[in-house]
């Protein structure tokens, strides 16, 4: 084993120069900048690789995710350094506005005849408890009629591990502590013996989500609709203000008209973008 290991991590010592390549790595293909701050947070989500790999120093696996050998491993690389916190109903003023705003004068420009679907984007949807709490949401407001619309939430996110997770749908007891009981009862389904620790998801608001990997950065997102509200939370502090301005141009393209956005309670779209109307509680209108 290496000599050069950090007794306080156990993982081996992350060079200065090393950091260096591995930001430029990760803004190259995430456009999320990792500053010096983050140094501790790259050595502990990629030594955990470098240990499973067993691979001796981080100048080793940057060889070697680099390498023809390491296209798979490049993707365990973006998976360990993006972020990915999240809870059940986050920010919670968002729901209710959904429910109390946007839903009421939704419904009443579909019975004029002006809209004929509704669409929703969990643009960064991390494990899914985003899009989830958007579908309990909408299942609230719209009850057995859910049906009698064509509603879909595309869900999406850079890291195909987190992504799996939110497909199945299943958490544990702790992570859905958030959310009433009397709706835990309603949309999931509580394991039984080893698992009855977990909840799973109920295929009656599984069947209105899409997921797939998506990375902000690409020239194309391979949308093929627009939106009638996106969240796009705890998203922009990662990346810098020049990639922000071309994100959020990204996403006016994909809305409709009057159409909504939400973004994180610490995020901020001024000096960001024209082409939106504050609202309230960081909720932002098309322009």
């Amino acid at each position: 084993m290496a000599s050069n290991i950090d007794s306080s991590t156990g993982f081996p010592i992350l060079e200065d120069a090393d950091f260096k390549v591995l930001s430029k790595l990760i803004y190259e293909e995430t456009r999320i900048v990792m500053g010096e701050h983050k140094k501790a947070l790259v050595t502990s989500r990629l030594g955990k690789r470098l240990r499973i790999l067993s691979i001796d120093s981080f100048s080793e696996y940057i060889n070697f995710v680099q390498s023809k050998n390491g296209k798979e491993e490049f993707e365990n690389f973006v998976n360990s350094v993006t972020t990915n916190k999240t809870d059940f109903f986050r920010e919670n003023k968002h729901f209710e506005f959904m429910k109390s705003t946007f839903l009421p004068a939704w419904e009443e420009a579909y019975k004029r005849g002006e809209v004929q679907n509704l669409r929703v984007w969990s643009s960064a949807c991390s494990s899914g408890e985003e899009p989830y709490s958007i579908l309990i949401t909408l299942y609230e407001y719209f009850g057995n009629n859910m049906d009698k619309y064509d509603i879909k939430v595309l869900a999406t996110d850079i890291d195909t591990s987190v992504l799996e997770h939110a497909q199945n749908g299943v958490y544990r007891d702790d992570v859905v502590a958030p959310v009433p009981i009397n709706l835990l009862k309603k949309y999931f389904l509580r394991g039984k013996g080893d698992n009855d620790s977990k909840y799973k998801v109920k295929d009656l608001l599984k069947k209105y989500v899409i997921f797939r990997q998506l990375n902000f950065k690409e020239d194309n997102y391979d949308i093929h609709t627009t939106f009638d509200l996106i969240f796009c939370r705890n998203v922009i502090i990662y990346f810098d203000k020049d990639f922000q301005k071309y994100l959020f141009t990204k996403l006016h393209s994909y809305m409709k008209d009057s159409a909504y956005i939400f973004i994180g309670h610490s995020e901020t779209l001024f000096g960001v973008s024209d082409k939106f109307k504050y609202v309230t509680s960081n909720v932002y209108e098309r322009l």
